[in-house]
């Protein structure tokens, strides 16, 4: 008992001494890291391999200082953004049509571009457009450039603004025929592509020249290349229908291919909203495919004007060198026998003065030219106009003709319109006739029946 206040006086004073130490000790570490902190020399020695690996990525010295920097004293434009700022701000485009394409079309759904393996591309492609799309969406040899008005209001447009107006019509197709947005980068991607290849760098050759129709076929390799280099051959392959499509849209194709149908008709749209300026929704019912044979109402309204405004001061009237001579000769059997192609010439006329937009009657290749001329035939029998010799499907038929008592056979490719049509007498286009016509007679059908659709 006699030694209890002894030792409860030592363990106060072991106590009262550790916290001395312990004070001690953190001013001493305090003191010592501070110059350490100045010489820049101690190294922090990770214990874990992940540790390790991030110090090595990042490439810097593994100290304190650095790790303290690292973390706290960077200025907010050194911290790297976890989020994708690269898909936040854009690609760095020019133009400012590309831009604002960028964020209404692109952005928004920029994420699901990226989980699909498309956004690199579509990126790729405007890029494209944005450096050379400057060009004219109309080059020499095109199909929009057969008829001459209208092909200069086509070469007004910019292949950049062409591209960009099919891909967001071809985007309200594809939202009228969809639910889910699961193809919507594959109508992006075929939409800004169609074209391309009416880019002077990437026509064949290199060398800028241009051969009818070509141009689909540059834009499907072009196409095909990009998708290889954004993301492999198992990119490209995935995009097949993609480039088939781009290939094929200026093609009759008999097969069934949704995709084809919908960037022919927004192809379609753009050019009807860039002749007529006016904004149009892409018109569902009519495909390149598809057998359309009823004439438009604005055809049957105006087919009487066209009559007599470009076919009827040619009645008779000797213009070619070749026989029969005339572009529309009267007979008299009362009927007046016209060139289908003068007349679908004056149909394109008057479209190009009333500003009509109908893309069926300026697509120059010979699918679409065919199935124009005989919506034109179609709406002079639907006023009862046209006479016997042309078949259900037929714009016009072959005649055989007797020409100073000798037959021709197949002499003359004509429709056959009733004179009534022309608001004349037939005796008054008689008199017209010079030497040579009144030398034709006995008009009669061949038994080649014509063309057909």
């Amino acid at each position: 008992m006699k030694y209890l206040p002894q030792v409860a006086v030592s363990w106060e004073a072991a106590v009262l001494f550790s916290l001395l130490c312990t004070a001690l000790g953190a001013a001493l570490f305090a003191l010592a890291t501070r110059r350490k902190r100045d010489d820049g020399s101690r190294e922090v020695k990770f214990t874990t391999k992940e540790g390790k690996e991030r110090a090595r990525a990042r490439g810097e010295p593994r100290t304190i200082e650095t790790l303290a920097e690292s973390l706290w004293l960077r200025s907010d434009a050194d911290i790297p953004v976890l989020s994708d700022s690269r898909a936040a701000s854009g690609p760095s485009f020019t133009h400012p049509l590309t831009r604002t394409f960028w964020e209404e079309e692109i952005e928004p759904h920029s994420r699901l571009f990226e989980h699909r393996g498309e956004l690199a591309l579509i990126e790729r492609i405007l890029l494209e457009l944005d450096r050379h799309g400057l060009c004219s969406s109309v080059v020499a040899g095109d199909g929009k450039s057969a008829f001459a008005p209208t092909a200069k209001r086509f070469s007004r447009v910019t292949l950049l603004d062409h591209s960009l107006r099919v891909a967001r019509r071809m985007g309200e197709i594809h939202d009228s025929t969809h639910t889910e947005r699961l193809l919507y980068g594959k109508h992006m991607i075929a939409a800004l592509a169609h074209d391309v290849g009416k880019m002077g760098h990437l026509r064949p050759g290199g060398d800028g020249r241009y051969v009818k129709d070509d141009h689909a076929a540059a834009s499907a390799r072009a196409l095909g290349a990009w998708a290889t280099e954004c993301g492999g051959e198992d990119a490209a392959l995935a995009l097949r229908s993609v480039i088939d499509a781009v290939r094929n849209h200026h093609r009759a194709t008999s097969g069934p291919d949704p995709l084809l149908r919908c960037l022919k008709k927004a192809d379609t749209a753009a050019r009807e909203e860039e002749f007529s300026g006016e904004r149009k929704n892409p018109r569902m019912h009519v495909s390149a495919d598809e057998a359309d044979t009823e004439p438009p109402e604005w055809l049957i309204r105006n087919i009487p004007r066209i009559l007599n405004d470009h076919v009827g001061p040619a009645i008779n009237v000797e213009a070619l060198e070749k026989k029969p001579f005339a572009r529309a000769i009267s007979s008299t059997n009362g009927v007046v026998y016209v060139c289908p192609h003068y007349l679908f010439d004056g149909v394109r006329e008057h479209m190009e003065k009333e500003n009509v937009a109908d893309m069926r009657f300026f697509d120059s290749s010979r699918a679409a030219e065919l199935r124009a001329k005989l919506l034109v035939t179609n709406s002079l029998k639907s006023r009862g106009w046209v006479g016997e010799g042309v078949g259900e499907g037929y714009y016009a038929s072959f005649w055989n003709y007797a020409y100073e008592g000798k037959k021709v056979t197949r002499g003359g490719f004509w429709i056959p319109v009733f004179a009534e049509a022309f608001g004349a007498g037939l005796s008054e286009l008689e008199k017209r006739k010079g030497a040579r016509l009144r030398r034709i007679t006995s008009v009669s059908p061949c038994l080649a029946r014509g063309k057909k659709k």
